[in-house]
């Protein structure tokens, strides 16, 4: 099979996640469409058709894809379009979020081609798979998205495609309750110099005043603002923030996890 049109659809807050769909997408030589969707999560897609290819890559919240995502997922239409669904994880585990995406996909019209779940800095601290993606990441993010090419293009039709065993649970992981909300504080260093509202994807810090969080309700606890400040003045001080920090320093730092492919 040939394909005539790439696309890539990418929600990346801290950037890791981009890394590797753009080592992906890079390897099929063609124009790359590239939608992401990190900032505006309320654009139009185009109708996919059969000789084109959806690469998606997400990082992974709490062993699911994003929330804020679902509706997104499902505004997409597939017509027997090729996809490979990419997850991203910060050493821990990324449970069900690879075959919930899978899912979602499959049921917009997609067909998996393959899929993969590679390791990136976690976003409460480079003391959790700091610097990944690294070197060797992208290596494998490049030999993966190499073999899944060259799978589509020794077949001659979608039926050829067999599904594939993605882990995970039906039904998926239930997501943590809501507790009391909480979103980065600013620290007196602060010079307003409004870096963290730019790279806000949820748009709650004041462009105006960037020590005002206007909703932390709706904070995403992506670190993002967090890891861009160039005076360290932002940063987490909630509990449960602190202790599954910690849980996270101590049990998910020393041993360093594998991407996992699926072809």
């Amino acid at each position: 099979m040939n394909i005539k049109s790439v696309h890539c659809l990418t929600f990346s807050p801290t950037g890791t996640t981009r890394k590797i769909t753009d080592t992906i997408s890079a390897v099929f030589q063609t124009k790359i469409h590239n939608h992401d969707v990190t900032y505006d999560r309320t654009k139009d897609f185009p109708d996919f058709a059969s000789e084109d290819l959806l690469i998606v890559g997400i990082p992974v919240y709490g062993g699911r894809i994003p929330a804020i995502l679902e509706d997104l997922f499902h505004r997409l239409h597939g017509n027997q379009t090729l996809c490979i669904p990419v997850v991203l994880y910060g050493n821990r585990a990324f449970e069900d979020a690879l075959l919930e995406l899978s899912d979602l996909l499959k049921a917009q019209g997609f067909i998996t081609a393959g899929a993969g779940a590679f390791i990136g800095e976690h976003s409460y601290g480079s003391e959790i798979a700091g610097g990944r993606p690294n070197v060797f990441d992208l290596a494998e993010a490049k030999k993966f998205a190499e073999a899944v090419r060259d799978k589509i293009t020794g077949i001659d039709s979608h039926e050829a495609i067999k599904p594939l065993h993605i882990p995970g649970n039906h039904p998926y992981k239930e997501r943590s309750a809501p507790g009391i909300p909480w979103g980065p504080v600013t620290m007196d260093s602060c010079n307003n110099c409004g870096i963290c509202a730019t790279v806000c994807p949820m748009g709650i810090i004041d462009r105006e005043d960037p020590k005002n969080i206007t909703d932390p309700g709706s904070c995403l606890h992506c670190c993002a603002c967090i890891k861009t400040c160039p005076q360290n003045a932002k940063a987490m001080e909630s509990e449960f923030y602190k202790k599954f920090r910690g849980f996270l320093i101590a049990n998910c730092s020393e041993t360093q996890k594998e991407p996992e492919i699926f072809i």
